[in-house]
């Protein structure tokens, strides 16, 4: 028997592979599809190609997590001379030892898959899947280039899953995939995420030691430069020089290789005294409950998992416009959204936030909360990506999910 009582029974084998160097939503997602996969009775396994993320997220009874650093998309674009060779008898010995699998790659980026490897398990008789997070096309020099990918995937993948429309729009119009070959699936959150009772928020806040008059303007998630933490620091500084400000904090919770920038930017700032870095969070659940707004200052995201999770807990939420963002937010609604590429066009948008009564902050954030549960639940999105990937759920309901750990390995 599977877990939850369902009975396993020799079907397709799926091989996932991929993984990316940072812990985040694609781990998430795709440990999510794995797990429900394995427990309607599929053999699955996976190759974890950078930092082996997914064992955290997944129980090793069920499903094998193999870590092959050799098949990494850095390492590759970092030494491709060196690496090419080893590559590719590395790939030829993972088709050989799963024989007959489905493969589903996860690299996260779109186009991130070598042609080499597509060809390779095409001419092995493999149905390919690939799901993509983000763009990959500052990586690509030439048009003549991309559409030469494009071609190679129209003729090797069963279908690409896409997290946003504005990643659709980047393969059919700039790589020339067939639009028959994409699936736009939303991303999902973990049913965890759930607004704080009162007792549980002054839990958080009593742990990271804010007051009841604090006001906490949080980011949390992976230290990157693309995510603009810069931005978000001096917009910080700045509201901290209005009289009607002085009881603010900003909480960044995450780590990534960019963390020393990120302190030596704090370390220098006029707010510096009212920066808490509080690192990596295993479960972030407790650092939304203690925030009472939540930044996402990023101008260009796949469909971003922390905020979406920051929206389930019931946190009113400020990003720029994207197609993800402007999909989960409609301005002055649930959520502000609007150009927050400079800081002072985010400490501008702060002040708003912080000069709304309770009222409208409560209105807000239950609004954000409702989103989440009505079109972004697990049970709906989830189900759509299964779909896609030709698994079917034969009248079978959704396992529930295996419990998150997400622990962060260094860069």
């Amino acid at each position: 028997m599977g877990l939850n009582g369902i009975p396993r029974v020799k079907r397709r084998r799926l091989l996932f592979v991929g993984g990316s160097g940072d812990p985040g939503g694609l781990h998430v997602h795709t440990a999510d599809v794995a797990y429900t996969a394995a427990s309607l009775g599929f053999p699955v396994k996976i190759i974890s190609v950078n930092r082996d993320y997914f064992s955290d997220l997944l129980p090793r009874e069920l499903i094998d997590v193999e870590h092959i650093e050799g098949l990494s998309y850095i390492k590759l674009v970092l030494k491709p001379r060196r690496f090419r060779i080893s590559r590719l008898l590395l790939w030829g010995a993972v088709l050989i030892k799963h024989p007959g699998h489905d493969i589903i790659f996860c690299r996260g980026a779109f186009a991130e898959t070598p042609i080499t490897e597509l060809l390779m398990a095409k001419a092995a008789g493999r149905r390919i899947y690939t799901i993509e997070h983000s763009p990959l096309e500052f990586a690509w020099r030439a048009m003549f280039s991309k559409r030469r990918y494009g071609a190679v995937m129209n003729a090797c993948v069963q279908r690409t899953i896409v997290v946003s429309s504005q990643l659709s729009e980047i393969a059919t119009r700039t790589f020339g995939m067939a639009a028959e070959k994409l699936r736009v699936c939303l991303n999902w959150v973990d049913p965890i995420f759930v607004p704080p009772t009162v007792a549980q928020r002054r839990l958080a806040r009593e742990r990271l030691g804010l007051s009841d008059d604090v006001q906490a303007i949080g980011y949390l998630g992976r230290l990157g430069p693309e995510k603009n933490i810069d931005v978000l620091i001096d917009a910080f500084a700045a509201v901290r020089q209005r009289p009607d400000a002085s009881n603010t904090v900003l909480i960044i919770a995450g780590d990534g290789w960019f963390r020393a920038e990120v302190e030596r930017k704090v370390l220098s700032s006029q707010a510096a005294d009212h920066i808490r870095l509080v690192g990596w969070q295993g479960d972030p659940r407790e650092i939304y409950h203690a925030l009472d707004v939540f930044v996402l200052a990023s101008p260009i995201e796949g469909f971003p998992l922390s905020l979406m999770e920051a929206m389930a807990t019931g946190l009113p939420c400020i990003t720029h416009p994207m197609a993800s963002t402007v999909e989960l937010i409609q301005d002055g609604s649930n959520g502000f959204v609007s150009d927050i590429s400079a800081a002072r066009l985010l400490s501008d948008r702060l002040m708003e936030f912080l000069g709304a009564d309770a009222a409208t902050t409560s209105r807000l954030g239950q609004a954000a909360a409702q989103t989440i549960a009505t079109r972004f639940s697990r049970n709906v999105r989830l189900k759509a990506v299964l779909e896609a990937l030709d698994i079917p759920l034969d009248g079978s309901d959704l396992p529930l999910p295996f419990p998150r750990v997400l622990t962060y390995r260094g860069s």
